[in-house]
Parts: structure tokens; sequence; C-alpha cells
């Protein structure tokens, strides 16, 4: 008897980038088939409107007072939610039961009881006449833990399906950085720092640029290390303080006044440097280290880790696993475990009080 569903997740980043949207068949344990990936880029006018509401809000009465705002952006974020839904639907022509719907992280303050992601499930379940599943931090913050990452339990199913039987630490580098510890029947997470966001940001920023491809510019400059020293141990880089962040909490002014080049060149080798020095100071060397998200396309940023980590880091792809897409794939596969009732976070992944499912179901059709 098949228990599976078929579900498609839906995933918008720190980088706000675009939407990724992926459909897997999956039981919400351990079976999973991936049946397609798709990406839809937000178009340029747009995010710079939705930057800018972002930078403008740093707590609850903020967002209040731009709610005109936010209301007719997530009107907007919403149907091009749709749009690349009823894309990736019409394309594989099968039966969608569920859609994870994650939405547009706008502030995560999981210290002062919540984390707000924008997205109308209303409107996206009367558009696509689907059971929409949302708002999966909510339970977790309420019974105090963090919200985040919620990946984790997908990690360690695609573990299983890379058929990994020695300890295995997937890496995520996007806007910020996280890692999934798996080991037999051990899972642990967390944030360890920023990812893509310092050099993005610096980028756009300066120059208008979105990223550095390939990581050809920072290649270009030289590292300031003394820049390095003055801001290595700042307290917002000690991890064991932390366990999520906000993308807010990273701020790129210490590489003012240096050139360009050697300012994205001081950003990457910054970044690299915070993310070895985490791991390194959490596990052994035994592990084999598996690199997902947008950060793994940064050339420069990965030789820099694997000279700091004294190691060899393998891509997901390199598995037969898009390593754009997993989070949105992560996304479809809590939709069915929420549905389930199932877990999605545990007290070693987000720091909750104990296992907790995640998410409300919205039907509008």
């Amino acid at each position: 008897m098949d228990n599976s569903f078929i579900a498609l997740g839906l995933m918008s980043g720190t980088s706000l980038d675009g939407i990724d949207a992926s459909i897997i068949k999956s039981d919400g344990e351990n079976n999973l088939e991936i049946i397609d990936n798709k990406y839809l880029c937000y178009p340029k006018e747009f995010k710079k409107r939705l930057t800018k509401l972002i930078q403008s809000i740093d707590n609850k009465f903020d967002l209040e007072e731009n709610i005109g705002i936010y209301k007719s952006l997530e009107k907007e974020l919403t149907l091009y939610h749709s749009k690349i839904s009823k894309k990736i639907i019409d394309e594989n022509n099968c039966n969608i039961q569920l859609i994870g719907f994650h939405g547009q992280t706008i502030i995560h303050k999981p210290k002062e009881g919540y984390s707000i992601q924008m997205g109308d499930a209303n409107l996206l379940s009367q558009l696509l006449k689907k059971k929409i599943i949302y708002n999966f931090r909510a339970n977790d913050i309420k019974n105090y833990g963090e919200g985040a990452p919620l990946t984790p339990v997908y990690h360690k199913l695609l573990t299983k399906k890379i058929q990994k039987n020695n300890p295995v630490l997937i890496l995520n580098i996007g806007g910020i950085s996280n890692y999934t510890y798996c080991f037999k029947n051990t899972i642990s997470a967390k944030d360890i720092g920023p990812g893509n966001v310092l050099i993005d940001e610096y980028l756009k920023k300066t120059r208008g640029i979105n990223y550095d491809k390939n990581g050809d510019i920072a290649l270009s400059g030289n590292i300031n290390n003394d820049v390095i020293n003055q801001f290595y141990e700042h307290e917002i880089y000690n991890v064991e303080e932390k366990h999520s962040y906000d993308r807010k909490e990273f701020d790129f002014g210490f590489v003012k006044g240096l050139e360009f080049e050697d300012a994205v060149a001081t950003l990457t080798y910054f970044t690299a440097l915070i993310i070895s020095k985490n791991i390194k100071k959490t596990f052994e060397n035994n592990l084999e280290i598996i690199l997902c998200g947008g950060g793994r396309k940064n050339l420069t940023l990965l030789t820099h880790l694997k000279n700091l980590l004294k190691r060899d880091i393998k891509l997901i792809d390199e598995f037969a696993i898009d390593g754009d897409f997993v989070e949105s794939q992560a996304f479809a596969y809590l939709s069915i475990r929420s549905f389930l009732k199932k877990p999605i976070s545990y007290p070693s992944t987000t720091n909750v009080l104990a296992p907790v499912t995640g998410g409300e179901i919205k039907v509008n059709y």
C-alpha cells in the first residue's frame, strides 16, 4: 500500500532573488522521489521594493507602521508564487495534494516570540485550488524553540537516500549558513554565521550587482587581514551564544574604506573563516562535509573553506541532487509531515523543548 503524497514545496530565501519550487513524492518518512524543480526570478523592481521594506522593519511595531506597503507586497509575492506553481504543476501533469508555502521571511526574532513570513496562504489556496500548509515556524517558537533551521529532518532523509552511513555534515550556504549533522539516528543543527549575506549586500549597495559570480571578484582582490583580525572575535559571530540569525544582524561596515575588489575578497574570506571556525569548534575531523545552497557556486569561498577546514568538501550535486532546490524540496516534505502531524523540529535542531509538528493548513476553494 502506497501511503505517499505528491507535494509542492515553495521557498524564497534570504537572498530575495526569487522562488524555488519543487515537486516530490514521499510518505513523510523514508520514501522520497524528486519529481521536478523550477525557479522563478523576481523582477528587479519588485525585489527593490521588497528589500526596502525588509530594511525598514526592526520589530512588530515597524510592521504595523508599514502595514499598507506590507499587504500590497504580500499580494504581489503570493501572485508570483501562484505563477511558478501553476507552471510546474502544468508541466508535470500530476495531482498535487499539498503545497508547502514558506513565504518570505521579513523578520526573525524568536527570542521575542515571533518570526514573520510574508505570504497570503488564503489567496494562494484560492488561486491554485489546493491545500496550503504555511506558518511553519510559529509552533516551534511557541514551544521555546528558535523556529530555525527547519530543513534538518529533510537533510537526514537525503543522507539516507545517498547511502551515507558515516557521520555527515550537510552545510547549507544561503544568505545565512547552517549545518545539519547526521549520524545513525542522531541529528543536530544550527545556524553558524553569514553565508552570502555580507558579500551580496556589499555588492548590491556599492555596485548594484546581485552576487559575485563564481567568486571572480573576490579572487581578483587582496584579503585585508588587519580588518579581519579586528572583527573576527566580534560577539555576533560567537555561535555558542546564537542558534539562529536574522539577516539584519550582519553588517559589512567593517570593510568600508577598502578598494572594491579588496572589500569583496575580505568579506569572502571572513565568511569562510567564521563558518570553518564554528565547524571546527564543534566537530572532529572524521566527518564528511556535503555542501548545498547558492554559496556552493562561489568557487573562491569554497576554496577558502577547503583550505581552512583542511579537507575535501563534496557538492550535493555529486549525488544527483540539485543543490539549488534542497530547501524547496524540504518544505514539500515538511508539508507532508505537518499534514500527518509528525514532528518537523527537535530539541537538537531548534532548541525546542520537545519534538513538535508545525504549520497550519489553509483550504479556500
